[in-house]
């Protein structure tokens, strides 16, 4: 297997990077979270709903997908590992992670673990040089094409 080097600091301020971004996604600041993709960045969560383009599109996914969760006093927490880096001569950052997602239902000491999920990102920088999603597409492990049910 051939891993080739990246710049000093770039894999701890991708770690950085999602450690925010998954709190405030966590947190319910669906605005924060969008503010942390391109203007025109692509969001595809959930192999049952067509990707979100553009930051309020994100935002509107978000708060109709979450709305389930309200009644139910759940808490969620994503859990990324085992983040695989790679840069392309444009600068651009091709991330492939693991998350697993624990959800949290009130008054309930053990959480659910699941959905396992491997999230493919592209990162580029900003006009101020700051990380940000070009785009994000999560596969998840139970919708896995050709595996058995």
């Amino acid at each position: 297997m051939t891993i080739t080097a990246l710049p000093t600091g770039l894999y701890a301020e991708v770690l950085s990077f999602y450690g925010h971004q998954m709190q405030k996604l966590d947190g319910r600041d669906f605005a924060g979270y969008a503010a942390t993709f391109t203007e025109d960045g692509e969001f595809k969560h959930s192999p049952t709903l067509p990707a979100a383009h553009t930051r309020a599109g994100i935002i509107a996914v978000l708060e109709d997908f979450h709305r389930k969760f309200d009644a139910r006093r759940i808490q969620r927490r994503h859990w990324f590992n085992h983040v695989a880096l790679s840069q392309a001569p444009d600068g651009s950052i091709t991330a492939t992670s693991y998350c697993l997602v624990l959800t949290v239902h009130a008054d309930v000491k053990e959480p659910e673990f699941g959905p396992s999920c491997v999230v493919h990102d592209v990162l580029v920088r900003g006009e101020d040089g700051e990380l940000l999603l070009r785009s994000r597409h999560v596969s998840h492990d139970h919708a896995f094409p050709g595996r058995p049910a």
